[in-house]
């Protein structure tokens, strides 16, 4: 009896110290779509930081320390209309920043970001026929996205983001639902800094009698930026 006792006591601070970590620390989502290539590809499981932005004191809605994002920062969101659905995006702006997009390209307060092809063997082309990759940079940070090589005249702006909200945008330009569409993101709507990515499959990829996904190897348990 004593054993069985001491197996439901483990048992029992086990799942309270997993829901524990879930809750207030970090959290695993898996990326369902395309609208973050190259950084994230559709079958990419990542891990969340929910402490990047401030903690959360237990049992409460209140958060201690709070930290807004930075630009550039892979950020975990929801909405107010969706609180079950959780999406992962850029962001770009932050409040009192002007934001105008022409011919796909971000101006930020008035200032054209650079874009460099991305030429160099480690680009991630999800599709070459179709996409091409380049840096994004705004002073010394940047990022990869992809343009469809057949531009779209997709304008946008200006705006001015609100206070305690962030704009935000998808890596894959052409692809994506973001703050062009849906308007900028309050930051009490921000869940966590996207960390790591700890697992990818391709079910493009099968193996098995196409019942089985790959894996991509060199995705396993590397960081994002």
């Amino acid at each position: 009896m004593t054993r069985w006792r001491e197996y439901l006591t483990t048992l029992v601070i086990a799942v309270f110290f997993a829901l524990f970590v879930r809750s207030y620390l970090v959290t695993a989502y898996k990326v369902p779509t395309g609208s973050m290539q190259p950084t994230l590809k559709p079958g990419d499981f990542i891990f969340s930081s929910r402490v990047s932005y401030g903690i959360r004191l237990p049992f409460t809605d209140k958060i201690w320390d709070i930290t807004p994002p930075e630009r550039g920062d892979l950020i975990v969101f929801t909405y107010s209309n969706q609180p079950g659905i959780s999406y992962v995006k850029r962001v770009i702006g932050l409040p009192g920043d002007k934001i105008e997009i022409k011919d796909g390209r971000v101006i930020l307060n008035d200032q054209p970001l650079e874009y460099v092809k991305a030429v160099d063997n480690t680009v991630d082309n999800p599709n070459p026929g179709l996409f091409e990759v380049f840096e994004e940079k705004y002073q010394d940070s940047s990022w990869r996205v992809i343009f469809q090589k057949q531009m779209e005249g997709k304008d946008f702006g200006p705006i001015i983001v609100p206070p305690d909200e962030a704009f935000i945008l998808g890596d894959n330009r052409d692809a994506s639902d973001d703050s062009r569409y849906w308007g900028s993101v309050p930051t009490s709507q921000i869940v966590g800094k996207v960390v790591l990515i700890w697992l990818s499959l391709d079910w493009q990829e099968k193996w098995g009698g196409d019942r089985y996904p790959t894996v991509r190897w060199n995705r396993v348990f590397s960081t994002v930026h």
